[in-house]
């Protein structure tokens, strides 16, 4: 009957029914709901990028796109020390911060040539963000191709899910894990963030499939294939190698592969490890001697990660160090840095892990036998992986992890949700399938209800947003982030500056990518005679055009401290507190600069706000900015 074409409409019921159209109809649903959501989130519930990687990423991109190399905008000065310290060691002189060429030694190269392809396949004029700009309550093309592209890489992700489901399970797990997947809303917001998690998700899930392929084919009775254990593991130290160069934090994951393939590649395990790490290390090393090259260490600023947030380097000071000394840094600190961000992590992250309290699942599971072995091997390596990136993730924590605590890079424990998921799935299928029903379609309801429990912070936010739609709530806030990211004003203020400027600001990552020019960080002082101030730049190294704070830094809360050192304009070590805050309140009091050559300051309307912007010309009051 379900191969026939159905005649009539009884048999187009039938069909529907018990026949092969039932499956078509629930995919048919399916879809439907999937488009609506991604419709409702698209257009209702998503904003601008937020995470400073995912613009740092994108002006990176761009400049791939114009043809510039991979050079970045958005300058730190802890890059600006390694360049100087690398060019000493190369007998090398002259200006580390050339007009728009200063190697970008902060990213990993995959996800920005990927952004870069995407970029040359826009329409011309809505490329970049340094387009024409856009009204207040609209996004930024740009940022919308490439939240399109995390969402096709979410639908990749999910369809691993359910494949990798079917393969480890059965078709009812894979679906449900697939559908709590596609439904928890962190994965959404991730798909929106800009940030490379989601394509990191599907590699990893290419490994999983991989390492159960090279498990089935290790086994005493297994049929020759084309694809040995040797080929498999090769395959893995690629894809392993693929997920280092887009963040490189990722590339940890080689350690549970390596003694997945160690244990479990059977009488071939060591000539496997040997071709897994072979052709890992051959495939990142050529980026590893480039950044060695530039900086003196193989992953450049990256390499530095270790030691921010300890008590020599807290919140965001290494970044901006212009001669850190790192060797001050005792192991003890370091220690208690990963102590303290272990302690959170197990409070606040792993209780809540992907989003979805399905995850916890997995931890039960952790405790019962599979009578498959293949999951237990899988579940081996989904284990070692959770422990590994809970080091690399409390060890490698910088002050992103502060301005974002959920969306970013530096959250590594969410790349192995999608494997915790499927594990959760199978248990909680399991449990549901040992309960006794009086009716059958009542296992079907509560089955309903368990998923629907699973997702229901995307359902709160769908429904709010549908409400607003309908004009019944107020809509819940504007596709911008405001404050600081409003695109709109930083094209206004950073705009009127000539192309080939330097810009300095609190927020180099969105004057590089908004404001389309080139932006060092703040160093940690405004005047001093130590090597850490705004001179060091000015006058060793390039010529500072215009200087922008903006409410992160200008809006801070204003402490009785600020207002009892006796006299203000020092800004120095001599003050406590942030030396720029005092900047600007002097500005602000004053209504003219001192301490730096920036004379002028852009008129009425934005200082109010908490949007400082001085430079060294009017360039304003010019048409056109020039």
């Amino acid at each position: 009957m379900t191969s026939e074409t159905p005649k009539g409409i009884q048999t187009w019921i039938h069909f529907l029914e018990e026949g092969g159209g039932q499956l078509w109809l629930e995919r048919f649903l399916l879809a439907v709901i999937l488009g609506v959501v991604i419709v409702v989130f698209h257009f209702v519930e998503a904003r601008n990028f937020s995470a400073p990687e995912a613009m740092d990423q994108a002006q990176v991109a761009r400049n791939l796109a114009e043809g510039r190399g991979f050079t970045t905008w958005n300058i730190r000065p802890l890059s600006v020390h390694l360049r100087q310290e690398a060019d000493r060691a190369h007998g090398r002189s002259g200006s580390v911060l050339p007009v728009l060429h200063h190697p970008d030694l902060e990213n990993a190269p995959v996800f920005p040539v990927l952004e870069a392809i995407l970029f040359k396949l826009l329409p011309a004029g809505t490329r970049y963000a340094g387009a024409p700009a856009p009204a207040p309550i609209h996004r930024i093309p740009a940022e919308e191709a490439i939240s399109w592209m995390n969402i096709g890489l979410l639908l990749v992700v999910v369809f691993q899910v359910y494949r990798l489901g079917c393969r480890l399970f059965d078709p009812v797990v894979g679906g449900l894990a697939a559908v709590i997947a596609c439904g928890t809303d962190l994965m959404w917001r991730f798909a929106y963030s800009g940030l490379s998690t989601l394509l990191l998700m599907s590699l990893l899930l290419l490994v999983v499939r991989l390492l159960v392929s090279l498990e089935a084919r290790s086994r005493p009775d297994a049929l020759p294939a084309r694809l040995g254990p040797v080929l498999l593991s090769a395959m893995v130290g690629g894809l392993l190698a693929l997920m280092c160069l887009t963040r490189y934090s990722a590339g940890w994951l080689v350690l549970p592969a390596a003694a997945f393939v160690a244990v479990f590649a059977g009488t071939r395990r060591w000539l496997s490890l040997a071709a897994l790490l072979a052709v890992f290390v051959l495939l990142v090393t050529p980026w590893s001697i480039r950044n060695w090259r530039l900086s003196g260490v193989p992953f450049g600023t990256a390499t530095y990660a270790l030691f921010a947030g300890t008590d020599t380097f807290p919140d965001d000071r290494l970044t901006r160090s212009l001669a850190p000394n790192v060797t001050s840094v005792a192991l003890g600190e370091v220690a208690g840095k990963a102590i303290n961000n272990a302690i959170h992590q197990f409070q606040d992250e792993l209780p809540r892990l992907g989003g979805s309290w399905l995850s916890g699942f997995f931890l039960v599971s952790l405790l019962l036998p599979f009578r498959n072995p293949a999951l237990s091997r899988v579940r081996f390596f989904a284990a070692g992986s959770l422990a590994v990136l809970f080091l690399a993730q409390a060890l490698g924590r910088t002050h992103l992890s502060t301005l974002n605590p959920e969306v970013n890079s530096e959250n590594l424990l969410v790349l192995v949700a999608p494997v915790l998921f499927l594990f959760g799935a199978g248990l909680l299928h399991t449990l549901l399938d040992a309960l006794e029903y009086p009716f059958p379609l009542m296992k079907s309801l509560v089955a309903g209800l368990a998923v629907m429990s699973l997702c229901l912070p995307l359902l709160f936010a769908l429904g709010s947003a549908g409400l607003s739609i309908a004009n019944q709530i107020p809509r819940r806030h504007l596709p911008m982030v405001d404050p600081p990211y409003r695109p709109d004003i930083l094209r206004d203020l950073i705009g009127t500056v000539p192309e080939d400027s330097l810009v300095m600001s609190d927020l180099p990552w969105a004057v590089a990518w908004y404001g389309a020019r080139e932006c060092v960080g703040l160093p940690l002082r405004v005047k001093n005679a130590s090597k850490e101030d705004f001179f060091a730049i000015n006058d060793q190294e390039r010529l500072v055009a215009a200087l922008y704070l903006s409410p992160v830094l200008c809006n801070a809360p204003m402490q009785r401290s600020y207002f009892q050192k006796g006299l203000m304009g020092q800004f120095d070590d001599k003050q406590p507190g942030d030396p720029w805050f005092d900047f600007y309140l002097n500005v602000s009091l004053r209504g003219h600069v001192l301490a730096v050559p920036l004379k002028y300051v852009y008129g009425p309307g934005y200082a109010e706000e908490g949007h400082l912007f001085c430079a060294i010309r009017e360039w304003w009051n010019v048409r056109g900015g020039k």
